[in-house]
């Protein structure tokens, strides 16, 4: 076994993660400062290059001028106010070809010199097909909102978002099992005696994250600015009748969420039972320290929820809420992973 070959491919592993986090933390901002639809073509190529004259200037606004967005909502947009979302939409679009780039030349190098080893082939090429699927899925969204709305759909945006979360989630996933495979540890069986408790987090998160999606998608989070009333009722103004489930849990905003935030509290009973089967058996230190950084940022994600409703969604906690969920994402993937087998880690 030539650790500094694996030591390498774990290094990119975690560079391509890395990566990933930030593209949806991007991702993330270009949607909540509403720059999404300010490119109005898909240019894989020659879409690479920022306009640098004033006339490329005036070009590219005059494309955005043509949608339904500039004029039903921005009309009144100047053209350095314009510049302004363009940067975030072509920084979005720059930074996925740079993480293409950084996935496919490096893997390149590492087949022609026998860097991976052939267990992690399959995940390997996942992530680059998923990748690349991606970048047609990110142009599927966008093309939503340029006619006949004003913003993309929320279900094209629920699957680009959902993607990136694969994305992450098989890249840290491979990054743990070579990071296990690598050789003499303690050995933890704490989460492999939870698994279906372990498993149903892991699903839970990854559901609310999902639909989180639709939360921003329609703008429901700026209907209600009180937590846990809404507007002073224990329950919000949702019309059941003549509601397809379809509508109920994906366009009607009321009930979205509402959704959303009652789900939370479904997620937080399985984590405290989850704490109780870890903490009340005798398992090792390390094994209820990932749980507790677990639970640490679930309150964190809570308390940023709420405030964020009470503010009424201020960009940067809205950016905060976002990451921390991230952070709940890898740490239940990590015990996911931990759950598959009995395994070793070093002290």
């Amino acid at each position: 076994m030539d650790y500094s070959k694996i030591n390498i491919f774990s290094i990119w592993l975690i560079i391509l993660a890395f990566s990933v986090v930030l593209i949806i933390l991007i991702g993330g901002y270009t949607r909540i400062s509403d720059s999404g639809l300010s490119i109005t073509e898909w240019q894989p190529l020659s879409g690479i290059l920022f306009p640098l004259t004033e006339q490329s200037w005036i070009l590219e606004f005059e494309k955005y001028k043509l949608i339904d967005e500039f004029k039903l909502i921005n009309s009144s947009m100047t053209l350095s106010e314009f510049k302004f979302i363009y940067f975030w939409e072509w920084f979005h679009r720059a930074f996925a070809r740079y993480i293409g780039f950084i996935y496919l030349f490096p893997l390149i190098y590492f087949l022609f010199y026998k860097y991976i080893n052939r267990k992690y082939y399959l995940s390997v090429f996942l992530i680059g097909f998923l990748l690349a699927l991606q970048a047609t899925v990110g142009w599927y969204m966008v093309k939503s909102g340029l006619y006949g709305r004003v913003d993309v759909s929320q279900y094209r945006l629920a699957l680009h978002l959902t993607l990136a979360f694969i994305i992450l989630g098989i890249i840290v996933h491979t990054y743990m099992r070579v990071k296990i495979d690598q050789g003499a540890y303690l050995s933890l069986s704490g989460y492999e005696k939870n698994r279906k408790t372990v498993l149903a987090v892991f699903i839970f998160i990854f559901f609310q994250i999902a639909y989180g999606a639709f939360v921003s998608g329609t703008d429901s989070g700026l209907l209600y600015n009180t937590w846990p009333l809404y507007n002073g009722t224990l329950l919000p103004e949702i019309t059941f009748l003549d509601s397809t489930i379809k509508y109920l849990f994906f366009e009607n905003r009321d009930f979205i969420v509402f959704f959303h935030r009652s789900f939370a509290f479904v997620l937080l009973i399985v984590v405290v039972y989850l704490n109780l089967l870890i903490f009340n058996s005798n398992n090792s230190r390390i094994v209820k320290v990932i749980l507790l950084y677990f639970d640490i940022f679930l309150i964190l994600q809570v308390i940023l929820g709420i405030i964020m409703t009470y503010l009424n969604i201020p960009w940067y906690i809205a950016l905060m809420h976002q990451g921390n969920s991230i952070i709940l994402y890898l740490i239940s993937i990590i015990m996911i992973t931990l759950s598959s087998k009995k395994i070793k880690f070093s002290n």
